[in-house]
């Protein structure tokens, strides 16, 4: 009898461990609370709470970025620093820290086809030992030593050496092989990153410091993108944040066919700012945790925890099933660039640091060729391009943009821009694509000619062009860009009103030529089309300018062809 009762007890203790273990933080509890709303939550709360704790990746559960490339002067700088990541990431595998997928630890294929019940399985257990939360007893812990790992950093005591850090500084070998790492074959990666990294620290650590976070968060920055703009990954990140389109949209960022605002360094910095606050205070504040969450997303960390039994990330590292080798390796390589950016001389780098990014903000009121814009400034497109990288075109996004000019040329700016005639400044108009409607047949009613149609739209293949697509079409009358139609329906599918600017023609007293009478249906281009002439020369033969160009109406008589 008290045999029977000793097996209930040890088997109630043995259920409640478990639970313990697969829900340490207990998440599933707050998710299940998350999703039923409470008597005092409104249901738009609920579905924002709801949503958070579904908590998409960042990178393989993400819709993709559908919009069209670039300009081809911004297309050049993504794939310049798409093929620096790239180069990085290929040196990683190459020296051995990427080598090992989820699974193919050491120990993994160990048990493989034994069931944990199974005798044989829990004295492999047994003999290989593990800790109360069910890890390893020989997975690696942080070193004790400062000194004995690194002797770049002998002589500095190791309670000095964390004090010059506000995040959390761990040395073992994982941290000591990405210093090797970054010393030897990503060495002249690393250099240029350390050069670059004083363009943006400065504006970054004033955000973090806003927002309340340790300043040195702005080494995650250098892992992600080398501090560059531009940079894009394999899996679709862009930005210095490398922030993946699903992420962004959760954090106030745009990216639609005009700007990518994950490239803007400030607003990216601001968004990262809060998804690192957010992801601190979902795993109790730990910030290794937290950095891993924002590599694979913050719900592939939460499981691995509840899989893996443990909350101990250096554990977790250890174990080699759940987490993929660069989400267990993102944690080391941040404390490994941290340490050397600090102390650059002891790990022998000797860097040419740039110059601060500084800028001044003005407001373009309506959407400006990019050359125009440098011009007026009188600074160079590619200064303009630099201070500006979030621009996907060649000119700035309709209804209105601020722009970010170098110090002390806003003025000259602001004077040049109002002696600027509309039709110089930008001149487009819109086209929804027809069933039917070949690009030759748009290019020609329209007086442009097909190249300039597809460099404008940042359209490679002529199949990108289907049914319903809008397409920006480049006016003859101006030097690179567009005429203006009085509204540009973007990305975001709803209409900006702006003001039209036209080929000024006189109004012609009376018509002349051959007449047409507008039927239902009829726009310019239909009626352009159908009498082999331009939309263009429509307009000037018949007077039409401003709202008159885009109200026909049924019953209207205009002139096709001159006599």
């Amino acid at each position: 009898m008290r045999s029977a009762i000793a097996i209930v007890f040890a088997a109630l203790f043995a259920a409640s461990a478990v639970r313990a273990q697969e829900d340490p933080w207990g998440d599933n509890a707050r998710a299940a609370e998350t999703a039923r709303p409470s008597e005092t939550q409104t249901p738009e709360a609920a579905a924002s709470d709801a949503a958070r704790a579904t908590d998409p990746a960042r990178e393989s559960e993400q819709k993709p970025d559908e919009s069209a490339d670039d300009d081809p002067e911004a297309q050049a700088e993504v794939e310049k620093s798409a093929a620096e990541l790239e180069a990085v990431r290929k040196a990683e595998e190459k020296a051995g820290l990427l080598h090992q997928v989820p699974g193919a630890g050491p120990r993994d294929g160990i048990s493989v086809g034994l069931d944990p019940a199974d005798p044989v399985a829990r004295d492999l257990s047994t003999a290989l030992g593990t800790g109360l939360d069910g890890a390893p007893l020989a997975d690696p812990a942080p070193a004790g030593s400062v000194s004995a790992k690194l002797p770049e950093l002998l002589g500095i005591p190791e309670e000095e050496l964390r004090a010059k850090y506000d995040i959390p500084v761990e040395l073992n070998d994982a941290v000591v092989a990405y210093i090797r790492f970054f010393q030897t074959d990503a060495r002249e990666h690393f250099a240029k990153w350390l050069s670059r990294s004083t363009r943006y620290i400065p504006m970054m650590r004033k955000v973090l410091e806003r927002e309340g976070l340790p300043l040195d968060l702005v080494y995650l920055a250098m892992i992600e993108s080398g501090f560059s703009a531009y940079a894009y990954s394999f899996a679709k990140a862009a930005g210095p944040w490398q922030f993946v389109v699903g992420t962004s949209r959760r954090y106030g960022l745009l990216t639609d066919f005009w700007v990518d605002e994950r490239r803007d360094p400030a607003k990216a910095t601001v968004a990262a700012a809060k998804y690192l606050k957010d992801l601190k205070a979902r795993f109790h504040g730990d910030w290794y945790l937290a950095w891993a969450g924002y590599n694979a997303g913050e719900g592939k960390i939460s499981r691995a925890i509840r899989k893996e039994k443990t909350t101990d990330f250096w554990r977790m590292m250890g174990k080699g099933r759940t987490l993929r080798a660069e989400t267990k390796h993102y944690v080391p390589k941040l404390i490994a660039a941290a340490l050397i950016a600090k102390h650059p001389e002891r790990f022998g780098f000797h860097v040419d640091y740039e110059q601060p990014r500084e800028a001044q903000e003005v407001r373009v009121p309506d959407a400006t060729d990019l050359h125009v814009v440098a011009k007026a400034a009188d600074i160079t497109f590619e200064d303009l391009r630099e201070l500006n990288p979030e621009l996907r075109r060649f000119c700035t996004p309709p209804g209105g943009y601020t722009l970010r000019l170098p110090p002390g040329t806003r003025e000259r700016f602001l004077g040049e821009y109002e002696k600027l005639d509309a039709k110089d400044r930008l001149s487009f108009t819109e086209h929804r694509v027809e069933k039917g409607e070949p690009l030759y047949k748009i290019a020609r009613a329209y007086g442009v000619s097909e190249a300039a149609i597809l460099r404008t739209n940042g359209i490679r293949n002529y199949r990108q062009i289907k049914p319903g697509r809008m397409l920006v079409i480049p006016m003859a009358g101006a030097s690179r860009g567009l005429l203006a139609g009085s509204q540009l329906e973007d990305r975001r599918g709803r209409a900006q009103a702006r003001t039209m600017t036209a080929v000024v023609a006189p109004v012609p007293k009376r018509l002349t030529g051959t007449l047409y009478t507008v039927k239902p249906g009829d726009t310019l281009w239909t009626i352009a089309a159908r009498f082999s002439t331009t939309v263009d020369k429509l307009r000037k033969l018949n007077g039409l300018t401003g709202r008159r160009a885009r109200s026909l109406q049924v019953g209207q008589t205009i002139a096709v062809r001159e006599t």
